[in-house]
């Protein structure tokens, strides 16, 4: 398992946090509370409101309707009524009366505030509207009602005319005197009073809701949460790895006893983890090695992936493997805490290379001691050195008394165990695994160029078209010749064509990726195999294989002559319906054979 995964997971996202979590549900619960007592207490509010509204309402319009029935015993004439109706005016203006409407007992408005409606008939009998206006009784009076219309909501109070003596000067006993007084009272500014009574109301209990979720929050972030993120942290370091991980919970409650079981918890994991590391630490290192040894036959691989396999076992500051390619080649892989891998190759036999202590062997090694180097190849024996700053060591690789490996390794922790007999057991291993690749390796490359020989390209041909016709993927093939290779090996011997094709196939290897495959086809003729390659790309990698080529004149070695060359290049990408790897290349050739007829120097590219 990965252990950044397990840091990853530890991470609570805000939602989902106690504190968040705790403050919501204490704000719903307050703004449930609040909103109760909200309701409870504007309901009751606005009863009180409404009931006092009322009690006015009616001793004003008892008010009025006692000062226009003194009006009304002037008489019934018009005049009357006008200056009844004029009075009206005059009392809502000066009150919050709406309009003011004086009905006689059967329903027809004989004054009012708004001269329109004088003339008008209004139902008396079961009528909501003018309630308890078909009553006699005078006890029945005021009566109150809530009316609704288009123009908004009005409370209206209904008042018998208060009869007085005089009253019976203009009314017999077949027409007694019965009239009503209807007032209507505007309920808008009440209605708007309200809902700012109900918006403050609101406001303060969100207020209230978030300061009190903010407050328990904080309670419980400073009292809970402070303790168990230092717990879960300290958790974290120690599922990742860190062994040393510990809880700092000061106090004497539950969560500082948790944290002293933690620490002890973690103290004895960090002791059994040392006592497991220390016994398993040689069979783990040895089988991984074994492992990544046999899934790579090829020498640069082999070394390639024991170095990646050191460096992660035993987290040195700088490892570095060497191995012999052949009879006068070697190879190094190297690689440290900070920096990737890296290959090198280099001439010339590996014991010799060592003793000198220079060149690219040098480079390779620049944080390991020269001594520790020269006593391990001369004494072929193990060379450990233990301090305070770590371990280090080197490690020679004997086959049949001779110098096949040499690997060294600089900085290692001090917590990991290494012993003689793993390293020991390791050259074993390592001696094997040289063996092996080194008898491959041979047997795939061309001894001189040190590029793939014909016999495995034409195999991995074969292998890279099936591929690229089942799974559809593009393939390209270049063919090249060096021009005028003949004269060289005619006018300066065979010695100056070795050197010509070992410096051409260096220059060639240099333009290629490492998924391409590079071949030496035969005599001055190589072929490269370009997997994945579109066809426009296929005449530009000719074209730097030409360039690079012909970049600098190439020295001859000893007899003193650097020659300038040129090469020619014959490109032809993969036809997928027909194309085997026999009919490629020989397309490819033909293109080769074009960019010698056309002058030489040049890339052709056969479609």
């Amino acid at each position: 398992m990965n252990t950044q995964d397990l840091g990853v997971r530890l991470k609570v996202r805000l939602w989902n946090r106690v504190p968040i979590r705790l403050g919501l549900g204490v704000l719903l619960i307050t703004w449930a509370a609040l909103g109760l007592a909200f309701l409870l207490f504007n309901s009751r509010q606005e009863q009180l409101f409404t009931e006092q509204h009322v009690l006015a309402a009616k001793k004003e319009s008892l008010v009025i309707a006692s000062n226009l029935a003194r009006q009304m015993l002037a008489g019934g004439g018009w005049d009357v009524w006008n200056a009844i109706s004029a009075e009206a005016v005059q009392y809502r203006d000066l009150t919050d009366a709406g309009n003011i409407r004086v009905v006689t007992g059967d329903g027809v408005v004989k004054a009012a505030s708004d001269s329109a409606a004088v003339g008008s008939r209004m139902a008396v009998k079961n009528n909501p509207d003018c309630p308890h206006c078909d009553s006699a009784r005078p006890e029945d009076f005021p009566a109150v009602a809530t009316i609704s219309g288009a123009e908004g909501k009005w409370l209206r109070v209904v008042n018998a005319v208060p009869l007085a003596q005089d009253c019976v000067r203009c009314h017999d006993a077949k027409n007694p005197p019965r009239s009503f007084v209807s007032i209507d009272y505007d309920l808008a500014p009440l209605e708007r009073q309200a809902a700012q009574r109900r918006e403050d109301l609101l406001l303060t209990a969100l207020i209230a809701g978030f300061l009190v979720m903010a407050l328990t929050a904080l309670l419980f972030r400073l009292l809970v949460m402070r303790s168990v993120d230092a717990i879960a942290r300290s958790a974290n370091r120690l599922a990742s790895g860190g062994l040393a991980a510990r809880a700092n919970v000061l106090g004497k409650n539950e969560l500082s006893l948790l944290a002293h079981d933690f620490n002890h918890m973690a103290e004895r994991i960090q002791q059994q983890v040392a006592r497991i590391a220390a016994a398993h630490t040689e069979s783990d290192l040895l089988y991984t090695l074994v492992v990544e040894a046999s899934k790579n036959l090829e020498t640069s691989e082999v070394a390639a992936g024991v170095a990646r396999v050191l460096r992660e076992k035993l987290r040195p500051k700088q490892v570095a493997l060497f191995l012999e390619s052949g009879e006068s080649s070697w190879t190094c892989s190297t690689c440290s805490a900070n920096t990737d891998e890296k290959t090198v190759s280099g001439d010339g036999v590996l014991q010799e290379a060592v003793d000198s202590g220079t060149g690219q062997w040098r480079a390779a090694l620049a944080a390991i001691p020269q001594s520790m180097v020269t006593q391990a190849c001369r004494t072929q024996k193990l060379q450990l050195v233990k301090s305070a700053d770590g371990q280090s060591f080197v490690l020679p690789v004997i086959a049949d008394t001779r110098l096949v490996g040499l690997l060294a390794c600089v900085g290692i922790p001090a917590e990991i165990v290494l012993s003689e007999d793993l390293l020991q057991n390791l050259g074993v291993h390592l001696t094997l695994a040289a063996i092996n690749s080194r008898n491959y390796t041979g047997a795939i490359t061309d001894g001189l160029t040190r590029l793939k020989n014909k016999r495995y390209g034409l195999s991995r041909l074969d292998e890279t078209v099936y591929a690229a016709r089942r799974y559809g993927l593009p393939l390209g093939l270049l063919m090249c010749d060096i021009d005028h290779f003949k004269q060289v090996n005619d006018t300066y011997g065979h010695p100056a064509g070795d050197a010509v094709l070992r410096e051409v196939s260096r220059r060639i290897a240099a333009c290629v990726r490492k998924a391409d495959i590079a071949v030496r086809y035969g005599g001055e003729e190589f072929m490269l195999i370009l997997p994945e390659t579109d066809v426009n790309l296929l005449a530009v990698v000719g074209q730097k294989i030409r360039q690079a080529v012909a970049a600098a004149p190439v020295d001859l070695g000893s007899i003193g002559v650097s020659l300038p060359l040129t090469i020619s290049v014959g490109v032809a990408a993969l036809h997928p319906g027909s194309d085997s790897g026999e009919t490629l290349i020989a397309r490819a050739d033909a293109a080769l054979y074009r960019a010698k007829a056309g002058g030489r120097d040049r890339v052709e590219l056969e479609r």
